[in-house]
Protein backbone atom coordinates (compact mmCIF):
# COMPACT_ATOMS: atom_id res chain seq x y z
CA UNK A 1 0.00 0.00 0.00
CA UNK A 2 1.12 3.40 -1.22
CA UNK A 3 1.59 6.06 1.84
CA UNK A 4 0.04 9.14 1.67
CA UNK A 5 2.00 12.16 0.43
CA UNK A 6 0.22 14.00 2.88
CA UNK A 7 -0.99 12.49 6.32
CA UNK A 8 -4.11 13.25 8.54
CA UNK A 9 -2.00 15.29 11.07
CA UNK A 10 -0.95 17.45 8.66
CA UNK A 11 -4.52 18.42 7.07
CA UNK A 12 -5.92 18.96 10.53
CA UNK A 13 -3.19 21.17 11.77
CA UNK A 14 -2.99 23.72 8.35
CA UNK A 15 -7.13 23.99 9.24
CA UNK A 16 -6.48 24.56 12.73
CA UNK A 17 -3.55 27.42 11.86
CA UNK A 18 -6.29 29.36 9.59
CA UNK A 19 -9.23 29.28 11.80
CA UNK A 20 -9.39 30.44 15.44
CA UNK A 21 -13.24 28.92 15.57
CA UNK A 22 -14.18 25.09 15.80
CA UNK A 23 -17.27 25.96 13.76
CA UNK A 24 -14.62 28.05 11.08
CA UNK A 25 -12.54 24.98 11.16
CA UNK A 26 -15.25 22.56 10.33
CA UNK A 27 -16.32 24.35 7.72
CA UNK A 28 -12.29 24.37 6.15
CA UNK A 29 -12.39 20.97 6.86
CA UNK A 30 -15.56 19.96 4.08
CA UNK A 31 -14.10 22.53 1.66
CA UNK A 32 -10.40 20.71 2.12
CA UNK A 33 -12.44 17.19 1.84
CA UNK A 34 -13.66 18.46 -1.60
CA UNK A 35 -10.69 19.67 -2.79
CA UNK A 36 -8.95 16.27 -2.21
CA UNK A 37 -11.48 14.58 -3.59
CA UNK A 38 -10.87 16.31 -6.82
CA UNK A 39 -7.60 15.62 -6.97
CA UNK A 40 -8.42 12.06 -6.59
CA UNK A 41 -10.35 11.68 -9.19
CA UNK A 42 -7.85 13.40 -11.67
CA UNK A 43 -5.19 11.44 -9.82
CA UNK A 44 -7.13 8.21 -11.25
CA UNK A 45 -8.22 10.07 -14.53
CA UNK A 46 -4.56 10.75 -14.90
CA UNK A 47 -3.53 7.09 -14.71
CA UNK A 48 -6.96 5.99 -16.91
CA UNK A 49 -5.41 8.25 -19.76
CA UNK A 50 -2.60 6.81 -19.55
CA UNK A 51 -3.18 3.42 -19.34
CA UNK A 52 -5.64 4.22 -22.42
CA UNK A 53 -2.71 5.54 -24.50
CA UNK A 54 -0.51 2.45 -23.63
CA UNK A 55 -3.10 0.20 -25.07
CA UNK A 56 -5.17 -0.93 -22.03
CA UNK A 57 -9.01 -1.82 -23.09
CA UNK A 58 -11.43 -0.83 -20.76
CA UNK A 59 -12.45 -4.19 -19.86
CA UNK A 60 -8.66 -3.97 -18.16
CA UNK A 61 -9.28 -0.70 -16.52
CA UNK A 62 -12.16 -1.86 -15.35
CA UNK A 63 -11.02 -4.94 -13.86
CA UNK A 64 -7.97 -2.91 -12.06
CA UNK A 65 -10.50 -0.42 -10.34
CA UNK A 66 -12.68 -2.76 -9.54
CA UNK A 67 -16.08 -2.36 -11.28
CA UNK A 68 -17.27 -3.43 -14.62
CA UNK A 69 -16.25 -2.00 -18.17
CA UNK A 70 -19.32 0.19 -18.34
CA UNK A 71 -19.12 1.16 -15.26
CA UNK A 72 -15.25 2.63 -16.23
CA UNK A 73 -16.54 4.02 -19.74
CA UNK A 74 -19.64 5.83 -18.36
CA UNK A 75 -17.01 7.42 -15.06
CA UNK A 76 -14.39 8.23 -17.24
CA UNK A 77 -15.13 8.65 -21.20
CA UNK A 78 -16.66 12.23 -21.93
CA UNK A 79 -20.11 12.71 -23.56
CA UNK A 80 -21.39 15.35 -25.53
CA UNK A 81 -22.80 18.08 -23.02
CA UNK A 82 -23.85 21.67 -22.78
CA UNK A 83 -22.82 21.87 -18.90
CA UNK A 84 -19.43 23.19 -17.80
CA UNK A 85 -20.16 22.95 -13.62
CA UNK A 86 -18.47 22.85 -11.44
CA UNK A 87 -15.19 24.25 -12.85
CA UNK A 88 -16.71 26.89 -14.91
CA UNK A 89 -16.99 28.65 -11.21
CA UNK A 90 -13.22 28.81 -10.93
CA UNK A 91 -12.58 30.40 -14.77
CA UNK A 92 -10.83 33.83 -14.69
CA UNK A 93 -12.60 36.56 -16.75
CA UNK A 94 -10.40 35.96 -19.79
CA UNK A 95 -11.08 32.00 -19.54
CA UNK A 96 -14.45 32.48 -19.50
CA UNK A 97 -14.66 35.46 -22.16
CA UNK A 98 -12.96 32.17 -24.28
CA UNK A 99 -16.02 30.20 -23.58
CA UNK A 100 -18.11 32.99 -25.22
CA UNK A 101 -15.90 33.37 -28.38
CA UNK A 102 -16.30 29.66 -28.90
CA UNK A 103 -19.93 29.95 -28.70
CA UNK A 104 -20.03 32.86 -31.17
CA UNK A 105 -17.71 30.52 -33.53
CA UNK A 106 -19.75 27.61 -33.51
CA UNK A 107 -22.91 29.66 -34.08
CA UNK A 108 -23.64 27.45 -37.34
CA UNK A 109 -22.86 24.43 -35.99
CA UNK A 110 -24.67 21.38 -33.67
CA UNK A 111 -21.68 21.32 -31.62
CA UNK A 112 -18.81 23.39 -29.72
CA UNK A 113 -15.71 21.44 -30.60
CA UNK A 114 -12.38 21.69 -29.52
CA UNK A 115 -11.84 23.72 -33.07
CA UNK A 116 -13.87 26.75 -31.81
CA UNK A 117 -12.21 26.57 -28.29
CA UNK A 118 -8.97 27.22 -29.94
CA UNK A 119 -10.14 30.31 -32.18
CA UNK A 120 -12.06 31.93 -28.55
CA UNK A 121 -8.35 31.37 -27.31
CA UNK A 122 -6.99 33.17 -30.33
CA UNK A 123 -9.35 36.20 -30.13
CA UNK A 124 -9.13 36.16 -26.25
CA UNK A 125 -4.95 37.91 -27.36
CA UNK A 126 -4.23 39.59 -24.19
CA UNK A 127 -4.54 36.07 -22.59
CA UNK A 128 -0.95 33.56 -21.88
CA UNK A 129 -2.74 31.05 -24.31
CA UNK A 130 -2.53 33.13 -27.51
CA UNK A 131 0.61 34.56 -26.50
CA UNK A 132 1.98 31.18 -25.80
CA UNK A 133 0.28 30.25 -29.53
CA UNK A 134 2.04 33.41 -31.26
CA UNK A 135 5.42 32.63 -29.69
CA UNK A 136 5.66 29.32 -30.84
CA UNK A 137 3.60 29.11 -34.04
CA UNK A 138 5.50 28.38 -37.16
CA UNK A 139 4.54 31.88 -38.84
CA UNK A 140 1.99 34.71 -37.58
CA UNK A 141 -1.43 33.83 -38.20
CA UNK A 142 -0.53 30.21 -39.32
CA UNK A 143 -2.54 28.38 -36.55
CA UNK A 144 -5.84 30.93 -36.76
CA UNK A 145 -5.71 30.20 -40.54
CA UNK A 146 -5.21 26.36 -40.00
CA UNK A 147 -8.03 26.18 -37.57
CA UNK A 148 -10.44 28.60 -40.02
CA UNK A 149 -9.46 25.35 -42.76
CA UNK A 150 -10.60 22.83 -40.62
CA UNK A 151 -14.07 24.64 -39.96
CA UNK A 152 -17.29 22.78 -41.40
CA UNK A 153 -18.68 25.08 -43.82
CA UNK A 154 -22.49 23.73 -43.68
CA UNK A 155 -24.94 26.18 -41.53
CA UNK A 156 -26.58 23.49 -39.10
CA UNK A 157 -29.58 24.23 -36.63
CA UNK A 158 -28.18 24.95 -33.75
CA UNK A 159 -29.36 23.30 -30.79
CA UNK A 160 -30.38 24.97 -27.01
CA UNK A 161 -28.45 24.72 -25.04
CA UNK A 162 -25.78 23.97 -27.23
CA UNK A 163 -23.16 21.17 -26.33
CA UNK A 164 -19.63 20.39 -26.06
CA UNK A 165 -18.52 17.47 -28.49
CA UNK A 166 -17.13 14.98 -26.43
CA UNK A 167 -13.60 16.12 -27.43
CA UNK A 168 -14.16 19.56 -26.05
CA UNK A 169 -15.12 18.25 -22.39
CA UNK A 170 -12.33 16.08 -22.60
CA UNK A 171 -9.98 18.97 -23.32
CA UNK A 172 -11.67 20.98 -20.82
CA UNK A 173 -11.20 18.26 -18.05
CA UNK A 174 -7.53 18.22 -19.17
CA UNK A 175 -7.67 21.97 -17.92
CA UNK A 176 -8.69 21.74 -14.54
CA UNK A 177 -6.38 18.84 -14.52
CA UNK A 178 -3.77 21.24 -15.67
CA UNK A 179 -4.33 24.08 -13.49
CA UNK A 180 -4.61 21.52 -10.47
CA UNK A 181 -1.01 19.93 -11.27
CA UNK A 182 0.22 23.32 -11.39
CA UNK A 183 -1.15 24.23 -7.78
CA UNK A 184 -3.02 26.68 -9.04
CA UNK A 185 -6.67 27.58 -7.80
CA UNK A 186 -7.73 28.90 -10.91
CA UNK A 187 -8.48 28.06 -14.67
CA UNK A 188 -7.06 30.81 -16.96
CA UNK A 189 -6.69 30.62 -21.10
CA UNK A 190 -2.95 29.42 -20.41
CA UNK A 191 -4.57 26.24 -18.97
CA UNK A 192 -7.70 25.63 -21.72
CA UNK A 193 -4.54 25.66 -23.75
CA UNK A 194 -2.72 22.93 -22.05
CA UNK A 195 -6.49 21.11 -22.03
CA UNK A 196 -6.19 21.11 -25.69
CA UNK A 197 -2.77 20.27 -26.47
CA UNK A 198 -3.32 17.23 -23.89
CA UNK A 199 -6.23 15.70 -25.99
CA UNK A 200 -4.08 14.74 -28.70
CA UNK A 201 -6.66 13.02 -30.59
CA UNK A 202 -8.75 16.70 -31.07
CA UNK A 203 -8.95 18.80 -34.01
CA UNK A 204 -7.42 22.03 -32.51
CA UNK A 205 -4.36 19.49 -31.16
CA UNK A 206 -3.79 18.24 -34.27
CA UNK A 207 -3.76 21.73 -35.85
CA UNK A 208 -1.54 22.87 -33.41
CA UNK A 209 0.91 20.06 -33.59
CA UNK A 210 1.08 20.83 -37.45
CA UNK A 211 1.99 24.73 -36.75
CA UNK A 212 4.31 23.85 -34.12
CA UNK A 213 2.81 24.75 -30.34
CA UNK A 214 3.64 21.13 -28.80
CA UNK A 215 2.41 20.42 -25.64
CA UNK A 216 5.71 20.58 -24.07
CA UNK A 217 6.88 23.62 -25.63
CA UNK A 218 3.63 25.22 -24.82
CA UNK A 219 4.06 24.30 -21.26
CA UNK A 220 7.50 25.49 -20.52
CA UNK A 221 6.88 28.83 -21.95
CA UNK A 222 3.66 29.24 -19.68
CA UNK A 223 5.74 28.01 -16.63
CA UNK A 224 8.40 30.53 -17.68
CA UNK A 225 5.84 33.63 -17.93
CA UNK A 226 3.85 32.82 -14.82
CA UNK A 227 7.44 32.73 -13.13
CA UNK A 228 8.63 35.66 -14.55
CA UNK A 229 5.37 37.28 -13.72
CA UNK A 230 5.54 36.43 -9.86
CA UNK A 231 9.28 37.34 -9.57
CA UNK A 232 8.12 40.92 -11.15
CA UNK A 233 5.58 41.29 -8.26
CA UNK A 234 3.18 43.76 -8.48
CA UNK A 235 3.80 46.77 -10.12
CA UNK A 236 4.63 50.31 -8.19
CA UNK A 237 1.08 52.45 -7.98
CA UNK A 238 2.23 55.55 -10.61
CA UNK A 239 2.64 58.90 -9.00
CA UNK A 240 -1.07 61.01 -7.86
CA UNK A 241 -2.57 57.80 -8.69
Amino acid sequence: MIAPPVQLTDLIVTVASEHPDVLGRLAAAVELSGQLDELGDHLIGHFVDEARRAGASWTDIGASLGVTKQAAQKRFVPKESPDLKPSFDRYTERARRVIVLARHHARFSEHIGTEHLLLGLLDESGGLAAKTIAKLEAAEGTTRMAVLAELDRVVRPRPEPQPFTAHCKKALELAVRASLRHGHTFVGTEHLLLGLLADAEGTAAEVLERTGVTEAAAEAYIVREIQDAISRGPRPAPRGA
